[in-house]
């Protein structure tokens, strides 16, 4: 089912809902720069799309996301520790660990993220990151590329007037400095789209603020504060999922220079999901065939950088 969100705040979204939305988010932004054709593939748009399933990881992020942004007694209502003597999780003991769908962790995992969750709160540039705001904050946007109008949206870890938090996992897979994996996965999963997109969003808050496009369950002191504020920072932090429980964190303001190659992927996102929406809809399969043509060295530097 596909759900659409006038333009506004959104306080209390369930996921599954803000996931059923079509618009744009960082990801989508991502892969449209480079593979439309994978974009719609996986979108709602296709009745066929693969489904997404759940992993391991994706549930510990949750844990540490619940955690640390909501505190330890909603932890504990959403996730369970699975017991060491359970070998396998059938229906039936689902059922009985988890009677109201809780998500069941691993005894490992469970631990994880209340150390992680813990150790965020202990950093001292950090003990006050996570109050006075509201976690999991949705917002919907749209912009307008030649005349024609795209749906945007983001989902703020955490929002508060000064600041946009968003938790990161990372594994310590390689003997390096933890800031330098946690700069390494910013370039390599582009994490700075996200950041761009983030801050284009929270521009509009204060209009939002203003016109009663807010909704849901909002603290009323919080979104005028919202509303109010003119100055505010994109703040990673990124925990790590396995080894010593470190935290790192930095932040990038709006005007930011490293931003700009982030600017256009999102230009280049927009332009191509206008052009192939205007060629195919979005009912049909969006699929562009290549012309065959003489390989080239140029075609594998290209490809691989110089480096094949």
């Amino acid at each position: 089912m596909i759900y659409e969100h006038p333009d506004g705040l959104y306080f209390g979204l369930d996921e599954a809902i803000y996931h059923a939305d079509p618009a744009l988010g960082s990801s989508n932004h991502k892969l449209l720069a480079v593979s439309p054709e994978g974009y719609w593939f996986g979108s709602r748009f296709n009745p066929a799309r693969p489904a997404d399933k759940d992993t391991d990881a994706r549930a510990l992020g949750r844990g540490v996301h619940k955690a640390a942004l909501e505190g330890l007694d909603e932890f504990k209502a959403n996730f369970v520790r699975r017991p060491e003597d359970v070998e396998r999780l059938t229906e039936k003991t689902k059922a009985l660990l988890a009677p109201r769908g809780e998500t069941i962790l691993s005894g490992a995992n469970y631990d994880r993220a209340l150390l992680a969750s813990k150790m965020i709160r202990a950093h001292p540039d950090l003990a006050n990151s996570l109050d006075g705001g509201a976690p999991e904050v949705s917002i919907f946007w749209t912009v307008e590329i030649d005349g024609q109008p795209v749906r945007c949206k983001g989902r703020f870890d955490f929002l508060k007037p000064r600041a946009i938090v968003d938790l990161k996992s990372i594994s310590i897979n390689r003997p390096l400095p933890f800031p330098v994996l946690c700069l390494r996965a910013i370039r390599r999963f582009r994490y700075l789209v996200q950041t761009d997109l983030y801050l284009e969003g929270r521009k509009l808050v204060r209009g939002f603020a203003r016109n009663g496009q807010v909704y849901g369950d909002a603290p009323p002191e919080l979104v005028e504060r919202l509303g109010a504020e003119k100055e505010f920072a994109f703040v990673f932090i990124f925990w790590a999922s396995d080894g010593p429980p470190l935290v790192w964190s930095t932040q990038i303001s709006p005007g930011n220079p490293i931003l700009a190659e982030s600017r256009s992927i999102i230009e280049q996102a927009r332009r191509n999901f206008i052009d192939y929406r205007e060629r195919f809809g979005t009912d049909a399969l969006w699929l562009d065939f290549q012309p065959l043509a003489e390989l080239t060295a140029g075609d594998l530097e290209g490809a691989f950088g110089g480096e094949w």
